[in-house]
């Protein structure tokens, strides 16, 4: 009986954080929300922050950027490197409440790569911090600056866990009827 609660508690607490964790809070937001240096062959913020790529098309530092619409609390954020050919590449994630656009200088970025990357090559840069605009500068060096599968994840609000409470609430009040049966 107490094994059988126990593995129903674990397997809700697992659905519910994998099913929040692999949420993408910068998806499918309105056009508008999405702004980046430049783009080439139709491959915009847009699609990258959408599960398809971005491409700025040059060398250089580049930047992809989107508008949250509201300050949220953001947890990580993961993308894959589009470089042709591999070679050496800088990354900084920065998070604000207001636009940052080619305003980085001032900011202290939240997360950095630098180092050789290898086409499709994933980072996932820990953040853990708020802010409405999330904001994506990378230096391709000698290859075009790419990037794709850019993934927001946000630190689970209180509503979240609220509703894991209440299901395992739910699952020991089953489990007393059961036993009282």
């Amino acid at each position: 009986m107490k094994k059988t609660l126990l593995a129903s508690l674990v397997a809700l607490f697992a659905v519910t954080a994998n099913t929040y964790a692999a949420t993408n809070i910068a998806a499918d937001l309105s056009a508008q929300s999405y702004t980046q240096s430049s783009t080439w062959g139709g491959f915009t913020a847009r699609t990258a922050f959408n599960g398809g790529s971005w491409n700025a098309g040059s060398h250089g530092y580049q930047w992809l950027q989107v508008d949250l619409g509201e300050v949220k609390n953001i947890a990580s954020v993961q993308y894959t490197l589009n470089l042709l050919p591999n070679n050496d590449v800088a990354q900084k994630v920065f998070v604000s409440d207001s636009a940052i656009g080619n305003n980085w200088s001032s900011l202290t970025p939240v997360a950095s790569f630098s180092g050789f990357g290898r086409n499709g090559d994933v980072l996932t840069q820990s953040i853990n911090t708020s802010g409405r605009y999330v904001e994506i500068l990378a230096y391709g060096g000698q290859s075009w600056t790419a990037l794709s599968n850019v993934n927001v994840t946000a630190v689970p609000e209180p509503e979240t866990y609220a509703m894991l409470l209440a299901g395992l609430a739910m699952v020991g009040a089953m489990r007393r009827r059961q036993k009282s049966a």
